[in-house]
């Protein structure tokens, strides 16, 4: 009885976990198809549910020009970290 109930247990968060893994956070899979004709395997959270290689729509979030900052290192040198920041320093740099 104690076995039986241990078993049913498990089969239970086997099934909530189960669960919980389909539902994905409110993500679904693209509904395109590959050049070879398979489904495409992205996620998306999209309404048109179409992932960033298939949506003609989606805009790059890094459309910003990648600059060196121009910040001097303790040892009185040229910072070489990149930044995308409008002021031109790296996250090191920005707190001074």
């Amino acid at each position: 009885m104690v076995q039986q109930n241990i078993n049913m247990k498990k089969i239970t968060l086997s099934v909530v976990a189960l669960t919980m893994t389909m539902m994905s956070f409110g993500q679904t899979q693209c509904k395109e198809l590959t050049k070879d004709s398979v489904q495409c395997k992205n996620t998306t959270k999209t309404e048109v549910n179409l992932c960033h290689v298939h949506n003609p729509n989606h805009v790059s979030s890094s459309d910003k020009a990648t600059v060196v900052c121009s910040g001097t290192t303790k040892k009185n040198q040229k910072c070489k970290s990149k930044t995308k920041d409008v002021t031109g320093l790296c996250h090191n740099h920005r707190k001074q």
